[in-house]
């Protein structure tokens, strides 16, 4: 759905050699090589921030902590290159903390795209601390990989008329269509004795309605859409995430005063067993 002549923005992807890291490297690879984007594949090294003994241990062949930090690069770049053979990959070693440094690179990005935890994470947690610090700070869409190849066949996005919704619409729709699969829009009011059963069953739905007029008027997608009431609306949409490869949401909506990242996105991205997009 980008119709843009120029150069495409780089899809960005941090790798440190974990598992969600290269689930992140061969999603990020295939996204790329389907949406013509070229791929940066970024490695931060934290060590030359505490010492400067990075060179090889004497005697030892292929040691020492930027030998370390090279090869863990140059894997990444690996895995990218088989799981999309005629990709043009990029490379960058950077220095410092991956939540900072690659905050600064989402404004060159198109999308940045991360595992949900790194080397050193907790194993109880859905989602680490690096991928919560791009999701409320980048610059970019950021996409949180849980699964490389998802078995599930539609994009969902969940709508609430904001501007942050509506360019999620729009970035589900690009997904929606690079994936060839449906496009589900999905409207969460909450659940009050005074809302009548009317608002969910109108014709049609003002937001949706709203997400609808955001798209072409002769878009080949398959677009299908549910207003519901729920007393959670991140439940009911982590509910409606387990039959879609992705969920996609507005970094914070139409209640969210000040803060960079909504509740609801933030219980999403900690419940949600699938893969997500976040939009500002």
């Amino acid at each position: 759905m980008n119709t843009s002549s120029t150069s495409p923005k780089p899809v960005i992807v941090g790798y440190d050699g974990s598992d969600g890291s290269q689930r992140a490297m061969r999603w990020a690879a295939r996204h790329a090589s389907a949406t013509k984007a070229p791929l940066l594949v970024v490695h931060c090294s934290t060590w030359p921030l505490f010492t400067h003994n990075l060179g090889p241990v004497e005697g030892i062949k292929d040691s020492g902590l930027q030998h370390e930090a090279e090869k863990s690069l140059a894997e990444g770049c690996e895995l990218a290159a088989q799981a999309a053979p005629h990709l043009e990959i990029t490379q960058r070693l950077l220095t410092g903390f991956p939540a900072e440094v690659l905050t600064k690179l989402s404004a060159e990005a198109s999308l940045l795209v991360t595992g949900t935890r790194g080397l050193g994470g907790f194993a109880g947690l859905l989602v680490g601390s690096v991928s919560l610090h791009l999701a409320a700070g980048a610059s970019c869409p950021i996409m949180i990989v849980r699964e490389d190849q998802p078995d599930q066949d539609k994009v969902l996005v969940a709508v609430d008329g904001s501007p942050e919704s509506d360019r999620a619409v729009l970035q589900a729709a690009d997904l929606a269509e690079t994936l060839n699969q449906p496009l589900h829009l999905l409207h969460v009011l909450p659940h009050r004795r005074h809302l009548k059963d009317a608002a969910v069953d109108a014709e049609r739905d003002p937001i949706i309605q709203q997400s609808f007029n955001l798209l072409p008027t002769d878009t080949k997608l398959t677009i299908t859409e549910e207003t519901t009431t729920a007393t959670s609306t991140p439940k009911a949409i982590i509910e409606r995430a387990r039959t879609a490869s992705c969920v996609v949401l507005g970094a914070k909506g139409r209640n969210t005063l000040g803060a960079r990242l909504g509740s609801t996105v933030h219980a999403v991205l900690h419940h949600t067993k699938g893969n997500v997009i976040v939009v500002r």
